[in-house]
């Protein structure tokens, strides 16, 4: 994820000092590398010690590192009318600029997750749902479309994974199956009250928590044992529902997936039997 794609993500949670400074980076994106802390404060007008808390709470290690990926991203970028950033689709738009654009938003939210996405936490979000015998899956609204997408891997897998959008419902099972269980929480905002308040009834219980959400500082991620984080991507002003997010969510999945695959040989057979087994019944009934 680029690096002032990431900071104008988390627009609305930066203080008022914390903005000046970003707008001074959107202005002068070639010159921050070179200036230091003290430099960048006396031009935005606020103290370096927020200059450098800025950097930590956009997620990067420390200054220096977004200035170094800053740098990089700046260098880069040597045609001034290349369209980096999310395009909206505006009224009356011809077929093939609406195809072009949400097709080159599909591949910025994309390329964005990927370069969130975290090696150690995935290992880790392998290593829990390796041991677990039950996956308690769930997600609200565009966010259960993940959740059925995770059921449906990891059943293929041989794994019980219970997927429930019904608060109350899913609460009672979580009491009755708390031990070797998983609660695997999606939330795009990380805000989701029921969500949230599973995750909180989880760490009671000591449950393991895996949360998939956007990027940023949310309750989700602060709750989980394994926060897994994926681009906060934009959509189009006139959406009828989530579809940049939804990418990006998917993604993660997939990649994990994988991951899963790769160091659980044993479970992967399962899913060359099915796949067998499916091609056998085709065979011989259609």
């Amino acid at each position: 994820m680029s690096v002032l794609s990431r900071i104008e993500s988390m627009k609305s949670e930066l203080s008022l000092s914390e903005k000046k400074l970003f707008t001074f980076m959107e202005e002068n994106p070639e010159k921050v590398p070179s200036m230091t802390a003290s430099q960048l404060a006396e031009a935005t007008g606020i103290s370096a010690p927020t200059v450098v808390r800025f950097a930590k709470k956009t997620g990067f290690a420390s200054l220096t590192d977004l200035k170094i990926q800053l740098s990089a991203e700046t260098g880069l970028r040597q045609n001034p009318h290349e369209r980096l950033g999310y395009a909206d689709v505006e009224l009356n738009e011809p077929f093939q600029a609406i195809t072009s654009k949400l097709s080159h938003n599909a591949q910025v939210t994309l390329t964005e997750t990927a370069n969130l996405l975290d090696e150690s936490l995935m290992v880790d979000a392998t290593d829990l749902l390796a041991v677990c015998e039950r996956i308690f899956v769930c997600g609200i609204g565009a966010s259960s479309l993940i959740a059925q997408d995770i059921q449906q891997k990891w059943t293929r897998l041989g794994k019980i994974v219970i997927f429930e959008n019904d608060y109350n419902l899913l609460l009672p099972q979580l009491v009755k199956y708390e031990k070797k269980s998983v609660l695997w929480v999606i939330s795009n905002s990380g805000h989701t009250p029921e969500m949230v308040h599973l995750a909180e009834f989880a760490t009671g219980k000591k449950i393991p928590i895996i949360s998939l959400t956007r990027f940023g500082n949310n309750p989700l991620t602060k709750l989980a044992d394994v926060p897994l984080q994926v681009s906060r991507a934009k959509e189009a002003n006139r959406r009828s529902a989530a579809t940049n997010s939804i990418i990006a969510h998917l993604l993660a999945v997939d990649v994990l997936f994988y991951v899963f695959l790769s160091k659980n040989e044993r479970l992967a057979r399962n899913i060359y039997e099915s796949r067998q087994a499916i091609a056998d019944f085709r065979e011989k009934y259609v």
